[in-house]
């Protein structure tokens, strides 16, 4: 008897929002709400553009919002690929290109965050605004998890093992928020089926470690570099940490907030990595304030030394 895979479903509330774009080559799968001035929100590693769910309407009543599955996850497609925050990068601007949006207030949340500062610095004629949610890290200390998946074979080993069991599978997901048995009850059973999803794609899982250990890689060959550029970046910046961040510490954003030119840090008490999963009107709140204005045409601040 066959066995049918868990999929990335999507959600009810997201359902009309659904389309897919081919961009650089690769086919993704987005959602595409609301009319105004254009924002684009971006995911972090293993999670998809569901993540924003809460965000996503409330963010569309005033403005356009675009959020993406980023390549390798989710329903985008997989390419067998070196997945380098370079590609990433070129990835997003081949699709905010494709859908001619001009220039987006562009917010990332930890991978995602890392995504859009470099994309900020690179291309900063595509971004107006940035906001930057619990990410980047700027190279700090690594989670006992994710050190653990960053070791070849030791992390494949583990992440497997997790389709033993859906409950432990879901258990994984609790250092990413200050208290996962608060959320709804809705949000926690969407998360146990969907986390039991990523774990039984073999396509994300070859994603997920490719881009956990690129990323690592970039961070000791390159991070001194992105680190610098972050000082000259010329585009206005909001930084949004929870409060309880187990996987990047508040410390970090912190960091972040002093190497970036008047970027503003804003704490969200009682919240941890994924504020617009745990506190999403508190983020939306955040991120409707007045005070990040749009700026003049600048010139690129940042090479990425990545090519690939």
């Amino acid at each position: 008897m066959s066995t049918t895979l868990p999929q990335f479903d999507v959600p009810e509330s997201l359902r009309l929002y659904r389309r897919e774009v081919t961009a650089g080559g690769l086919r993704f799968h987005l959602y595409d709400a609301g009319r105004g001035p254009a924002w684009m929100l971006l995911h972090g590693l293993a999670d998809e553009a569901d993540s924003w769910r809460h965000v996503i309407p409330a963010l569309a009543q005033t403005h356009r919002v675009i959020a993406p599955d980023l390549p390798g996850f989710g329903r985008t497609e997989r390419p067998q690929r070196a997945y380098t925050p370079g590609f990433f990068v070129r990835a997003v601007a081949a699709l905010l290109e494709e859908l001619g949006l001009g220039e987006v207030a562009l917010v990332g949340n930890s991978l995602g965050a890392e995504i859009a500062a470099r994309l900020a610095l690179e291309r900063p004629r595509l971004v107006n605004r940035l906001v930057l949610v619990d990410g980047p890290s700027l190279g700090g200390g690594v989670s006992p998890a994710l050190l653990r998946m960053l070791v070849p074979g030791l992390g494949e080993r583990y992440y497997t093992r997790l389709r033993a069991s859906q409950d432990e599978a879901y258990t994984t997901l609790r250092p990413y928020y200050a208290d996962l048995e608060a959320l709804p009850p809705e949000d926690r059973a969407f998360l146990r089926e969907r986390v039991w999803a990523r774990v039984w794609s073999d396509g994300q899982r070859r994603a997920f470690f490719s881009t956990l250990r690129q990323a690592a890689l970039a961070s000791l060959t390159g991070g001194s570099r992105f680190r610098e550029a972050l000082k000259h970046l010329q585009v206005p910046t909001l930084i949004v940490w929870g409060e309880k961040d187990y996987i990047v510490p508040v410390a970090a954003g912190q960091a972040l907030a002093a190497l970036i030119p008047k970027a503003k840090l804003q704490v969200i008490p009682s919240c941890g990595h994924l504020p617009q999963q745990e506190k999403p009107e508190e983020l939306v709140r955040l991120l409707l304030l007045p005070a990040l204005l749009r700026r003049e045409p600048l010139q690129p601040t940042f090479d990425l030394p990545d090519q690939v």
